[in-house]
């Protein structure tokens, strides 16, 4: 008796199954790339969230935790220290391709407690005068770092000094910012780092107080 063999539709051809093994490579191939971005992803977003909250959070903590203590260097210690060599203070520094990311970082606002200090010491050319204001700005978390809403302002101008310090004490906790601003006489305005220099830095709570900021109204 005679066999026939019948081809049907699950008859496959070698060239058929080669084909549906590539398609099936390409979708494993094309899933693990969507696989491996998301992760990507997810690191970036997580790493750009934990510097923005580190940077923030550069403007607070030190109200809170002398970090300088650790290493032996306590705040107040760095204030006096300042103090003592403000007369050998450089009026500028050496330029190098990082001095620009140094000043990004310099203090001209942070967080301050009750009764703590902001100490500015600075080194200025001859026949130039230094306007220094020190704002107390509206309590917006984060948002302060970034923008002030003044509730009020105190000031000072010095004149006819090229080397010094000033010292404020604040009677309320609240974000500060300070600004600086020094003109040779008679109307010429000079460029800080470049023709005059003034650092910004935490007191201490034992600092010396030079001066006494009024409570904010």
């Amino acid at each position: 008796m005679a066999l026939t063999i019948k081809q049907t539709k699950k008859d496959r051809t070698w060239t058929s199954i080669l084909l549906e093994e590539s398609e099936n490579s390409l979708k494993r191939r094309k899933a693990r790339r969507a696989h491996t971005f998301r992760r990507m992803y997810s690191s970036v977003f997580v790493l750009a969230s934990a510097g923005f909250v580190l940077y923030c959070s550069l403007f607070y903590v030190g109200a809170f935790v002398d970090a300088g203590k650790i290493v032996g260097v306590s705040q107040s210690a760095r204030a006096e220290q300042a103090q003592k060599n403000v007369r050998n203070m450089p009026r500028t520094q050496k330029r190098t391709l990082f001095s620009p990311i140094m000043e990004g970082f310099s203090t001209n606002r942070i967080y301050l407690r009750k009764g703590q200090t902001i100490l500015a010491t600075y080194s200025l050319p001859r026949n130039a005068e230094l306007s220094l204001k020190i704002k107390q700005c509206a309590s917006q978390p984060i948002l302060e770092v970034f923008q002030c809403k003044a509730l009020g302002q105190q000031g000072t101008v010095i004149r006819n000094r090229s080397t010094g310090f000033i010292e404020f004490t604040v009677s309320e906790p609240g974000f500060y910012y300070f600004e600086d601003k020094v003109i040779k006489l008679p109307d010429t305005e000079l460029k800080a780092n470049y023709d005059y220099r003034i650092i910004w830095q935490r007191g201490g709570k034992k600092a010396r107080v030079a001066r006494k900021l009024p409570q904010f109204r």
